[in-house]
C-alpha cells in the first residue's frame, strides 16, 4: 500500500508506543528515556526492512493514551486532521479498501512477492542465556515505577520490571515480582566474578515485606544475560504510599569495560497501564499442540474455528492458513499458525 498510494499523496507512518509485550522477540525491555525509544524505532526499521517513517511517542505515552491505548491499532486521517477510519487491530486488507474508497483505486496493485525487504534479526544477546534458574511469574501485572534518572550517570544497563498479583493490587497484600532485565540496546552482560546484584527496599511505615533486601544467586558461568529475579511477600501496602528501591550490580560492555552501578526506583501499588504484558521464561513461545487446542476451546464447534471466531494477528491471515479452503481452521491448521508465530516472533526456548 505504501508503494501504491505514496505516489497519490498518501502519507504512511508507524507509531512507536510503549512495548505491548516486553521480553518478546529479542528480549527487549521497556525503555526509560526518549533516546532509548528512538533506538527501538531505528532497530524496528532494520528488522522490518521498511522505509516508512516512524513517529515516536514520548515517555509519558501521551499519544498512546490519545489513540485509545490499543497495542496494534490503525487510523486513517484526512488532510484536515479528522480521523475517518480506525481499527483496534491492524487489518491491511481493510486499509486498502478504505483507501480505494477515499482516494481511489490504483492502476496496478503491488504484489507481496514483488517487495524485496532487507530484514534483520534482533540484536544477539551480549552473553549466554538460560544458565540460571528462572523465578515463578504467573498471574501478575506491571506496577507503576519511576526510575530515578541521572543525566550525568551511567545508563540503566539493567532495567527493573516490577509486577504484582491481583490480591496485592486489590488489598495491599500479595506477591511482588522484581526482575532486573538487561537492556539489549546497551549490549551489557553480568560480571559474575564480582558480587551478585543486590537490592534494598525502603519501606513506608506499616508496610511489610518478607525480604526487604536481597542478593541474586551466584551463577557458575563467568558471564550471562539472564534476568535476576525475586518474588516477595508483601503486606499492608496502600496505593498512596510508595516504596524506594536501590539496586547495585556490575555490568560489562565487551570484555574490557565493566561498571559497578547503583541506581534507584520509586514503586507504587497500582497497575501500570503502559507496562505491557511480559510473559517470563519462554516468552513468546507457542507450543503448537497447546496453542491449537486452546484456540479450539474458544469456538462453538470444538474442532474448528470460523473467521469470526479468531482474533488478533490471525484474522488478517485467515485465508492463508485455511489450506483446505473450507472456511474454517482445524487442529492441524492452527498448529501451523503457532509455528508461524514462533518463526516470526523469534521467541526464547520453550519452558522446561
Amino acid at each position: 500500500m505504501y508503494r501504491d498510494y505514496g505516489p497519490k499523496g498518501v502519507q504512511f507512518f508507524f507509531v512507536y508506543k510503549a512495548l505491548a509485550h516486553p521480553e518478546l522477540a529479542g528480549n527487549y525491555v521497556q525503555p526509560f528515556t526518549l533516546e532509548e525509544r528512538l533506538l527501538h524505532a531505528r532497530q524496528a526499521e532494520k528488522q522490518l526492512g521498511t522505509s516508512i517513517p516512524w513517529v515516536v511517542d514520548p515517555p509519558d505515552n501521551r499519544l498512546k493514551h490519545a489513540l485509545g491505548d490499543r497495542p496494534n491499532s490503525e487510523f486513517v486521517i484526512d488532510p484536515k486532521g479528522v480521523i475517518v477510519r480506525k481499527r483496534a487491530w491492524s487489518y491491511p486488507a481493510g486499509v486498502r479498501k478504505d483507501l480505494e474508497h477515499l482516494v481511489g483505486p490504483v492502476a496496478r496493485i503491488t504484489k507481496e512477492e514483488e517487495i524485496k525487504l532487507r530484514l534483520e534479526l534482533p540484536p544477539k544477546s551480549a552473553a549466554v542465556r538460560g544458565v540460571g534458574a528462572r523465578g515463578p511469574r504467573t498471574g501478575v501485572q506491571p506496577v507503576v515505577l519511576g526510575p530515578q534518572l541521572d543525566p550525568k550517570g551511567p545508563p540503566f544497563y539493567a532495567k527493573l520490571r516490577a509486577e504484582a498479583d491481583s490480591e496485592l493490587l486489590k488489598t495491599g497484600k500479595g506477591k511482588l515480582y522484581l526482575g532486573f532485565h538487561l537492556d539489549p540496546f546497551h549490549a551489557a552482560h553480568w560480571n559474575n566474578f564480582t558480587e551478585p546484584l543486590r537490592y534494598k527496599l525502603e519501606l513506608p511505615e506499616g508496610v511489610k515485606i518478607d525480604k526487604p533486601d536481597g542478593a541474586a544467586a551466584k551463577v557458575k558461568a563467568a558471564s550471562d544475560a539472564d534476568p535476576r529475579e525475586f518474588l516477595l511477600d508483601v503486606e499492608a501496602w496502600p496505593e498512596d504510599k510508595s516504596i524506594r528501591l536501590t539496586v547495585v550490580y556490575s555490568a560489562c560492555v565487551g570484555e574490557q569495560s565493566c561498571h559497578t552501578v547503583r541506581q534507584s526506583y520509586v514503586l507504587h501499588c497500582r497497575r501500570d497501564r503502559d507496562g505491557g504484558g511480559a510473559r517470563g521464561e519462554g516468552a513468546g513461545y507457542w507450543d503448537p499442540e497447546g496453542y491449537a487446542r486452546q484456540m479450539l476451546s474458544r469456538g462453538k464447534r470444538g474442532d474448528k474455528l470460523s473467521k469470526d471466531e479468531v482474533q488478533g494477528l490471525v484474522r488478517p491471515h485467515f485465508e492463508h492458513f485455511d489450506t483446505n479452503k473450507d472456511g474454517f481452521l482445524d487442529l492441524e491448521e492452527l498448529k501451523a499458525v503457532a509455528e508461524w508465530l514462533n518463526y516470526h516472533h523469534q521467541p526464547g526456548p520453550k519452558k522446561k
